[in-house]
């Protein structure tokens, strides 16, 4: 019988979490091993949950190729450190450079027949005006000696032949100035056609030059953030060809925009929000304590093993990104509620008896009495009361119950 009481006394300390000593005591005494004292406190309501380390949107590149050709150089390894813009791979480019310096030579063309025409014609038009004006001169003289050759013919001062002859000169000078004012406006005409004509040349080579400079552009791959290589695809002398997606080479990260990821169930997601103060570890880093703040919540859930859970993000700051590493599993603790400054409990005063929850108020070589407080926010170490303790009460924590108290359910 003694054996089936040391069994049940056993289960019952260990299902209520007491830590419980056999001593020689009397069976029908409670016996207080340890005790605590109520006190005020802060009492802490905490989420647990497991996280991983991730790099933050941008902060992880996938850099590639966005031409074919054969890898000249590579002068990068994983975990190296690059800077932005630093060259980190060169592929081969005989083939766009000799196009670059065909292209060259094309625009360089194409300006010079641009001076051409904008030297040329402008001569010839300046020479055709001249010639214009000079004919327009000789039209005014030859319409000048017509009218004074007709008034002496009218004064029979002059023979009629001379009057025709005058005539006759005042026609060709008048055909002369028509042919030349077409010659003019020929010429300006065809200037403007010309030039135009030798403009769209020349932009034509330039952007023809400038897509080349493009390409070869791409023969040199370039990092496009500060940070170290994650990993290296490729190496001198194998042959990337680009086609609808580009050829991945090298991953770059930057190792100071970290955040994390905790994997909150769908039962207490709603107990989450962002602003919410956030503890966690790594087993990298033992005994370190590490805090952040919920930043945001997003939507769409994730599921695991059949579970559905909702990502909480914490940005990490730059301190912690630099001793964390991406995908480290991490133990979180989100702070759910706090109250300050209220009267606290710790929770292994709390014991079960039967199917309620008690607390036995006494010290060593005191008498006890076991009491049924009223709880508020319950906490992880310690739980706020709001009726039935005072502060400074002394209670157990480690107690001897007797079995008559277990075997009857605490009745």
């Amino acid at each position: 019988m003694k054996k089936i009481i040391v069994i049940i006394l056993v289960l019952a300390v260990l299902a209520t979490g007491g830590y419980f000593v056999f001593g020689t005591g009397k069976s029908d005494q409670v016996q207080v091993l340890a005790t605590a004292t109520v006190q005020r406190g802060d009492v802490r309501k905490v989420l647990e949950a497991t996280g991983i380390v991730k790099a933050m949107v941008g902060a992880e590149v996938k850099i590639g190729a966005r031409t074919s050709g054969v890898i000249e150089r590579m002068f990068v390894r994983v975990g190296d450190s690059v800077t932005r813009g630093d060259l980190i791979a060169l592929i081969d480019a005989r083939e766009e450079e000799a196009q670059r310096i065909e292209a060259e030579a094309r625009l360089l063309r194409a300006r010079a027949e641009l001076n051409r025409v904008e030297t040329v014609f402008p001569l010839q038009i300046r020479e055709s005006e001249a010639a214009l004006r000079e004919a327009q001169a000789e039209l005014e003289y030859a319409e000048t000696n017509f009218s004074r050759q007709q008034r002496l013919v009218e004064q029979a001062l002059q023979a009629q032949d001379e009057l025709d002859r005058a005539r006759q000169e005042t026609l060709s000078s008048r055909n002369r100035v028509a042919a030349r004012e077409l010659t003019v406006n020929r010429l300006r005409e065809e200037f403007a056609q010309e030039r135009i004509k030798a403009q769209k040349a020349m932009l034509e080579a330039e952007a023809n030059l400038e897509t080349l400079a493009v390409r070869l552009s791409y023969k040199r791959i370039i990092s496009p953030i500060t940070g170290i290589v994650s990993q290296v695809t490729a190496q001198e002398g194998e042959t990337v060809v680009s086609g609808l997606q580009v050829s991945n080479l090298i991953t770059v990260i930057d190792p100071a925009r970290l955040e994390m990821w905790i994997y909150v169930d769908e039962t207490d997601v709603g107990l989450v929000k962002p602003g919410q103060d956030v503890e966690f570890s790594v087993d990298a880093q033992p005994g370190e304590l590490f805090t952040g703040t919920v930043d945001r919540i997003y939507p769409q859930p994730e599921i695991r093993d059949n579970i559905v859970y909702y990502l909480a993000i914490v940005t990490l700051n730059e301190e912690q990104a630099l001793r964390l590493r991406p995908d480290m599993t991490t133990q979180c603790k989100i702070v759910v509620e706090v109250r300050k400054d209220v009267l606290a409990l710790p929770n292994n005063a709390l014991k079960w008896v039967g199917d309620t929850q008690y607390v036995f108020v006494g010290g060593q070589g005191a008498a006890v009495r076991r009491v049924q407080p009223v709880l508020g926010l319950q906490g992880l170490e310690k739980s706020e009361v709001i009726e039935g303790l005072s502060e400074g009460d002394v209670v157990a924590t480690q107690v001897v119950l007797p079995a008559a108290m277990l075997t009857r359910g605490g009745k």
